[in-house]
């Protein structure tokens, strides 16, 4: 599993957004609060960043401390708009979180693609990356959250349904919130 010191690597400029101090987030309310807990990848990259956006393109949301409760409403909702999918079976046989191997959202284009785990097994760090692509291609990563970041930006992963040039391999970053 990579760390945020490999994306910190491919994205230049990413390490001077890091707050001195990782961001104390209770991963135990959100854990209670979704009925699981989320791979220590994607916890990692919330201690050390606030939400962010690579070329105006990719979101990654991850919470705020004090704002646990508001980030897992978020995700919620994304599970709402996944429900609506596999209602009208557009879902390529996927479903939601919580039933078993249950699509959970981690991260969003701001073209409509989402990034999802496949929450298959007990160990949240085994979960792969599944992507729904705007133009409804579904396609999975065996890999972490961090590691489906770095190899869009560096190039390893093929960007099926996804834009071929965002984000790029050297990304603007923009940072959300504290």
């Amino acid at each position: 599993m990579l760390t945020v010191a490999r994306l910190e690597e491919v994205v230049s400029g990413l390490r001077a957004h890091r707050p001195e101090q990782p961001r104390d987030i209770d991963f135990a309310l959100v854990a209670r609060l979704l009925g699981t807990g989320l791979p220590s990848d994607f916890r990692e990259l919330s201690r050390a960043y606030p939400t962010l956006e690579f070329d105006g393109f990719l979101r990654v949301p991850t919470p705020r401390p004090g704002g646990e409760e508001k980030y897992v409403d978020g995700v919620r909702y994304e599970l709402e708009v996944l429900q609506d999918l596999v209602d009208e079976d557009m879902a390529e046989g996927h479903v939601g979180y919580p039933e078993p191997g249950g699509l959970l959202p981690w991260s969003e284009s701001l073209s409509g693609d989402v990034f999802y785990w496949r929450t298959v097994g007990d160990d949240p760090d085994s979960w792969p990356v599944v992507v729904n692509s705007r133009n409804d291609e579904w396609w999975e990563f065996e890999g972490g959250a961090l590691a489906c970041l770095v190899g869009l930006i560096d190039g390893a992963i093929e960007r099926r349904g996804l834009p071929a040039d965002v984000p790029g391999r050297d990304p603007q970053v923009r940072v959300y919130g504290p």
